[in-house]
């Protein structure tokens, strides 16, 4: 094959993907309520943070406690955090955000994520890749797909923040599938820090990209060791 003929190839996929999304938003943008508004941007990404933060702390803590229906219970709880935000997202949100490509990115890699996790329970899919690899997958993809979206709209320090994230996420990803024992005792921190952290800096912060990869390299690398030391 011609290199032509594979950019060619590839400039129709990507219409035909962009015109899926196109086609999806506009469904959504139907049947959606109108938003009271009442959230900002920036407001709906440190809800975000803190339902991340709140989430996988908690799914820590029930791991922690190691009961024997703990996956059951952690998965509750996600279902309650999972819908509330939905509803938030839904009722208070701004359009830009509701409808954006990142946040269609987002739902299409969670409810991926939220599958396995059932196929866990069900006993047909392994319970590591169902409960830990596939949300952290998620996170990685979908702060990568949040970085190339914001870098297409003319926001290369922020896109390349996420982008940063996502490369972190890979990491961690990576250390997991080879060395699973290093991240069990603190892996949903370690994902706790990998999902809230690049939404807080990107809000609460002006750090270039690169520091803001670094500062969430080194709190998941410092929740992740200090898991095994504690362990």
């Amino acid at each position: 094959m011609t290199p032509r003929r594979h950019n060619s190839r590839g400039r129709r996929a990507n219409q035909q993907a962009m015109a899926v999304l196109d086609e999806l938003r506009s469904h959504l943008q139907r049947v959606a309520p109108a938003t009271s508004g009442r959230l900002t941007a920036s407001e709906f990404l440190l809800s975000g943070a803190a339902a991340g933060l709140f989430g996988w702390g908690g799914t820590q803590a029930i791991a922690w406690s190691d009961r024997a229906v703990g996956a059951l219970l952690a998965t509750a709880l996600w279902v309650v955090l999972i819908g509330g935000f939905i509803g938030l997202t839904v009722l208070h949100a701004p359009d830009s955000v509701r409808f954006s490509d990142a946040m269609l990115a987002w739902g299409t890699v969670n409810t991926t994520a939220m599958a396995l996790t059932v196929g866990g329970l069900l006993g047909v899919v392994p319970g590591q890749l169902a409960f830990w690899h596939a949300w952290v997958a998620s996170t990685t993809v979908g702060y990568c797909w949040t970085g190339g979206v914001l870098e297409g709209a003319g926001q290369p320090a922020r896109g390349r923040g996420y982008l940063g994230a996502g490369v972190v996420g890979l990491g961690l990803l990576t250390v997991g599938a080879v060395a699973y024992p290093l991240v069990t005792p603190a892996g949903y921190l370690a994902l706790a820090a990998l999902h809230a952290l690049p939404m807080v800096l990107d809000v609460r912060t002006a750090l270039p990209a690169v520091h803001r990869t670094g500062v969430v390299g080194v709190a998941v690398a410092a929740v992740l060791v200090a898991g095994v030391i504690v362990a």
